[in-house]
């Protein structure tokens, strides 16, 4: 146990920096965006908001994009239970260790992985730091991919369950269980991750399971196989479910071949493996750190390390060729394959080039240190020096023309060398092994770190959550149940969700296309294709992309929309200005309808006489209204599988209006009309999630009970 105590000492220390940094927001140096502050403090805030407030967890969430599901939506986090970590701490310090925590987590699980595959400690420690302070890592953080990295620090314990499970037979608890809990745990995490992590735990698995040499014991392997997949497939079935309805009725379904492939990895920035990206675009950052590669093209010159970490480097081959996605003929084809066509951003593939190489280098390292001679003529010595005088070359060349220098230029003309030297000398100097491998492993940790802090920008929760306030606090104090439109984000998520804000814009990667072609007719901006935001940005700056956007006071008054808020003036519709600030402006609209209103049934939706419903009770999964008929209730909620109506406690159809929008007729008089939603979906999801659960540890309490007692009784 003090050795474990020790390696989780030794992981944490790189991290100190961070720590320290922990209560500000993490962002790429070279952006204005992160989705932590996007996406992911908004859907906390809404949470906990709806726990006080209605002390129920909300299924639907009224956010943004005039609503949406929520507990299908995994950038909720809902059902990912070590993320809720993060929400009893002040933001964003609670992220920001729950984020380091993960990686911390990921760094022990190589670590621990390395030291079953039969790696010294010395190896193993440099292979964990090597994966924690991985530069892709923590470049995602910056960008706020949390839960992203969440999953990808997941995968080191995947490897490592389905190792111990072929190693210890086909008995136990772990071999039972463990590897399908982690997988479906990954899945809850980040589901994107999850089919990259699913792949390569089928070819880990095979592959341990082909070393037999023996067809026998390979058709063994695939019923424990298939039991796990079942597994994994009931822990995440709460979410899976959900989401997969969620998804047939989102744009995400429309994907062509194009939007699949649109981030591939291009080949031009294989050259970051040597000079690293600084502050680079996070899906494009591919840069292992210098030891690691230097010690890559170790494995690959000395044959029994190549044998002994084969499987890494077929995985890293295999990583780099779907990273690059686009380039490769016949990409398009396999883009449009079932579930393939939901797979956007090919670069993210690049973790599992990440992480075998950084096993592929504790392999080598490891080798190094177990040599007993120093070797006569290395094979490795030539690539080694090739590599590290072009790097050196390269940058001196730059430097004598006076060209602009990048620093990652500089960075890589600085570690490789030192590097190289330190790899000779380890393998010179057998009696002075421990001191050079010890330098060895700090050139790491000093050389991803650096690239790491380098890229990086910490701006205060004072600086992010001002962005939008004035205007935020200003439409805060207005009176009733309305939405805000922006055509140029003037109010950003994270804002509108601090001051208790609901948006008809938004940024999720996830939208309903039923919404999405509602809003492109209301804000006349063109979608172009599969986008993130509504409204889209056409060059990325919400600024200006889209001022000559007319947007339909009509449409957007049906969802509810009472205010524009735009970073310029809107002319050509008849809007009223009500307050202006620098360049934001807020106008009103006229056309606005209540959250419910009841209308004649044979008038056009939103035209003739209109009475608003009187709101009883609003929640995230119910609003009850009282209305007086006779005529049509129109409630401006988005509809969507799972919300049913009741009328005067009675059930009641339920109709979609404007193709959007959830109403029902009423009789004369006064009535009572409640919209509820509760998915059964979900609901059969929960039950098979819970009941996987049970079964795992209802299974690993007796097989610890059974173990313990035999260890009593003296059995073996």
């Amino acid at each position: 146990m003090k050795r474990w105590a020790l390696v989780i000492l030794v992981l944490l220390l790189p991290l100190l920096p961070w720590i320290i940094q922990s209560g500000n927001y993490f962002y790429n140096i070279n952006s204005e965006y992160s989705d932590l502050v996007v996406s992911h403090f908004p859907n906390a805030t809404y949470l906990l908001r709806s726990l006080r407030e209605s002390s129920a967890i909300p299924l639907w969430s009224s956010l943004i994009l005039g609503g949406a599901p929520f507990a299908a939506d995994p950038l909720s986090g809902l059902w990912y239970l070590p993320g809720w970590l993060a929400y009893g701490l002040p933001q964003p310090i609670g992220f920001n260790l729950v984020l380091l925590l993960h990686v911390l987590w990921g760094g022990l699980g190589t670590v621990w992985l390395l030291s079953r595959l039969g790696l010294r400690r010395e190896a193993a420690l440099l292979g964990g730091i090597a994966f924690e302070l991985m530069p892709k890592l923590f470049a995602h953080a910056g960008a706020g991919h949390i839960t992203l990295v969440y999953a990808v620090c997941w995968t080191p314990w995947l490897f490592l369950a389905e190792l111990r499970r072929q190693q210890l037979g086909e008995s136990g608890f772990t071999t039972t269980f463990l590897p399908g809990l982690v997988m479906g745990v990954t899945f809850l995490a980040d589901p994107r991750w999850a089919a990259y992590a699913a792949g390569a735990w089928i070819l880990w698995g095979l592959w341990r399971a082909r070393r037999a040499n023996s067809w026998n014991h390979l058709l063994r392997w695939l019923p424990g196989g298939i039991l796990q997949a079942l597994i994994a497939l009931g822990v995440s079935a709460v979410l899976l479910l959900p989401m997969a309805q969620f998804t047939q009725l989102s744009t995400r379904s429309g994907l062509t071949a194009k939007d699949v492939l649109t981030l591939s990895l291009p080949p031009v920035q294989l050259a970051a493996l040597i000079f690293p990206n600084i502050g680079g675009y996070a899906e494009w950052v591919v840069y292992p750190g210098a030891a690691v590669v230097l010690l890559a093209i170790y494995a690959l010159a000395v044959k029994r390390v190549r044998q002994q970490a084969g499987f890494w480097l077929v995985m890293a081959l295999t990583g780099t060729v779907i990273s690059l996605g686009s380039m490769w003929p016949g990409a398009e084809m396999i883009a449009r394959l079932p579930l393939i066509d939901l797979l956007r951003v090919p670069s993210r593939a690049w973790f599992l080039v990440g992480l075998p190489l950084v096993i592929v280098a504790a392999y080598a390292f490891n080798d190094l240190f177990e040599m007993t001679t120093r070797q006569e003529k290395p094979r490795w010595i030539l690539p080694m020096v090739g590599l590290t005088a072009l790097s050196v070359f390269i940058t001196a060349g730059l430097v004598m023309m006076g060209g602009t220098l990048p620093t990652g230029m500089i960075w890589a003309a600085v570690t490789f060398p030192l590097g190289l030297a330190l790899i000779i000398l380890i393998n010179r100097f057998g009696t002075a092994k421990s001191g050079w491998a010890a330098s060895l492993v700090m050139l790491v940790v000093a050389d991803l770190s650096g690239v790491n802090l380098s890229g990086m920008q910490f701006r205060s929760k004072c600086d992010v959550m001002s962005e939008g306030a004035e205007a935020a606090l200003y439409l805060a104090n207005q009176a009733g149940e309305f939405r805000i439109y922006s055509p140029s984000y003037s109010i950003p998520q994270q804002t509108a969700a601090d001051f208790g804000l609901e948006l008809a814009d938004g940024v999720n990667p996830m939208q309903l296309a039923s919404t999405a072609r509602f809003m492109e007719r209301a804000s006349g901006v063109a979608s172009n294709g599969y986008s993130v935001t509504i409204p889209a940005f056409a060059s990325g700056d919400p600024k200006v992309d889209n001022a000559g956007a007319m947007p339909d006071t009509v449409l957007l008054g049906l969802l509810n929309v009472k205010y524009i808020v735009s970073e310029f003036p809107l002319t050509g519709v008849l809007l009223s200005e009500v307050w202006q600030a620098g360049s934001t402006h807020i106008y009103e609209n006229p056309d606005v309808k209540p959250r419910v209103w009841v209308q004649p049934a044979a008038d056009a939706v939103g035209t003739g006489r209109i009475s608003a419903g009187r709101i009883i009770v609003n929640e995230p999964n119910q609003l009850k209204v009282e209305v007086d008929g006779p005529g049509l209730v129109v409630f401006s909620m988005v509809d969507y599988p799972g919300w049913s109506l009741m009328v005067d406690g009675k059930p009641a159809n339920k109709l979609r209006i404007a193709n959007l929008l959830i109403g029902t007729e009423v009789g004369a008089g006064l009535h009572k009309v409640d919209l509820t939603f509760k998915s059964p979906l979900l609901t059969f999801g929960q039950g098979i999630s819970i009941l996987t659960w049970l079964i795992a540890l209802g299974i690993g309490y007796t097989s610890f009970r059974k173990n313990r007692l035999g260890s009593q009784n003296g059995q073996p």
